[in-house]
């Protein structure tokens, strides 16, 4: 692995306690010869970015401070060669948040980086036969397909009165990681924001527990209730858990400094399962 000179950005909003910046956008565009990448925040944070040379190849940008809870957070149907996939993660929540976008390239390049308002810019040379394609952005890939747009009636204004300004709706987090009430529309699908245990002796319906062959470890936090685990799976989703908390085919035991470990039971038998902590991989 070889790293390249790290970009900072001005960090005039930040602090390891306290984060309220979100990921704000990721586009693509082609300029001449050129493929054109913007990473943006919806505050300036600290930026940090490196070329994975190894095959596949790839450019890792991290953003520091800043919370991704987009969903989906990975993007494959891109209408350019340039890029394979788009991908994006809550890379770490302790000892800071850090949010983090992959751009799989699977080639050798070299890049230049510019710097923006509240993000980063990457340029580099556009993959042999790649032509003009219509600018690609997260944004538009996370909105609902076919959701009608319903325009908003313009407020009335008296005369001498200014019109009142709406609060940019945000993710705040005041004293982290002190846990928040999320909600999202899951298609049907279980909420991983959904507490897998809803209060004393609750029971849990099948399918409303992960297995946790799927499971990685990602965090290991204290909150007022004690010590909790994060957990991510295969297709970005996000669990936490705490000691008892139910898995498929057992629960949680204790958390460890660097380890969760579970009890199984299948067949009969009884086993006991150990996860333990560690930085995920660059994929």
């Amino acid at each position: 692995m070889k790293s390249f000179a790290c970009l900072a950005i001005a960090l005039l909003s930040y602090s390891a306690g306290f984060a309220d910046i979100d990921l704000d956008n990721v586009s693509v565009s082609k300029t001449g010869d050129s493929i054109q990448v913007d990473i943006t925040a919806s505050k300036p944070c600290l930026v940090e970015h490196f070329l994975i040379e190894e095959p596949p190849q790839k450019i890792v940008i991290d953003l520091h401070g800043v919370i991704n809870d987009w969903s989906p957070k990975n993007f494959s149907n891109l209408p350019l060669v340039s890029i394979d996939k788009v991908r994006t993660s809550q890379f770490q929540i302790s000892p800071e948040l850090i949010s983090r976008v992959v751009l799989d390239i699977n080639r050798p390049v070299d890049y230049v980086v510019e710097e923006l308002p509240a993000g980063i810019r990457i340029k580099f040379a556009a993959a042999t036969g790649e032509g003009s394609f219509a600018p690609w952005s997260a944004n538009q890939a996370i909105a609902p397909a076919n959701k009608p747009i319903v325009p908003r009636p313009a407020p009335v204004v008296q005369e001498n009165q200014k019109p009142a300004q709406q609060a940019k709706p945000k993710v705040a987090i005041d004293t982290f990681p002190r846990r928040k009430l999320v909600s999202y529309a899951g298609a049907g699908q279980r909420d991983p924001f959904k507490p897998l245990t809803s209060g004393q002796g609750a029971r849990l319906m099948a399918g409303e527990v992960p297995a946790i062959e799927n499971l990685s470890l990602v965090g290991i936090f204290e909150d007022e209730s004690g010590n909790n685990a994060l957990f991510e799976d295969a297709e970005g989703n996000g669990y936490i858990l705490k000691p008892n908390d139910r898995v498929k085919n057992g629960y949680l035991v204790t958390l460890q400094k660097d380890k969760a470990i579970f009890q199984i039971t299948e067949y009969g038998w009884t086993r006991t399962v150990s996860l333990e902590l560690q930085l995920p991989e660059l994929k």
